[in-house]
């Protein structure tokens, strides 16, 4: 059985962008995310919580808006765990912000992997602010995704969150 997100609840009022919910982050970086409660489950969390789990299957059933950002963050943790891999901390930690900051596609171009799960945004500020919150996500979740495989160790990546590289969530891949 597939996670879902927590944040697929359309009544909470998130703001959206196409389907996409710009979620509350824990975060010191910019971006069009509004503050989150630094005690609460962030979507960053969420994701770094059921990528274990989830990586596992080939298929998720979308329940909800939250769910297509829970996607794009597994994807995205794959592409994260395929550069860092053979790493140490700090190496990490800067090939993290690089990938976070290289240009990448977003919904409407012809490279966007999640072409069916989400829709296109009407305006060019509308595609504005959901490359802003991409790169957000990406930036927020460097930080934390280094401090969850370099826990042990700082010379060397955790073998538990590598194995996980080189499996295909969906069969695809960011």
């Amino acid at each position: 059985m597939v996670y879902h997100s927590q944040f697929n609840d359309e009544s909470a009022g998130f703001r959206l962008v196409g389907n996409v919910p710009i979620l509350p982050l824990k975060t010191t970086h910019k971006g069009p995310a509004p503050k989150g409660d630094a005690n609460a489950v962030d979507i960053i969390d969420e994701a770094l919580d059921l990528f274990k789990a989830n990586i596992l299957f080939r298929n998720f059933e979308v329940q909800g808006n939250g769910d297509r950002v829970l996607i794009y963050l597994t994807l995205y943790i794959t592409k994260c765990l395929l550069k860092i891999a053979p790493m140490n901390k700090a190496d990490a930690e800067k090939a993290l912000f690089l990938i976070a900051q290289e240009q990448f596609s977003i919904p409407g171009e012809s490279a966007f992997p999640l072409g069916g799960l989400v829709t296109v945004p009407n305006t060019r500020d509308a595609a504005d602010t959901l490359r802003q919150y991409f790169t957000q996500l990406r930036l927020e979740l460097g930080v934390r995704l280094c401090q969850r495989v370099y826990a042990v160790d700082p010379a060397k990546a955790n073998k538990w969150w590598i194995c996980f590289s080189k499996r295909k969530f969906l069969n695809k891949a960011l």
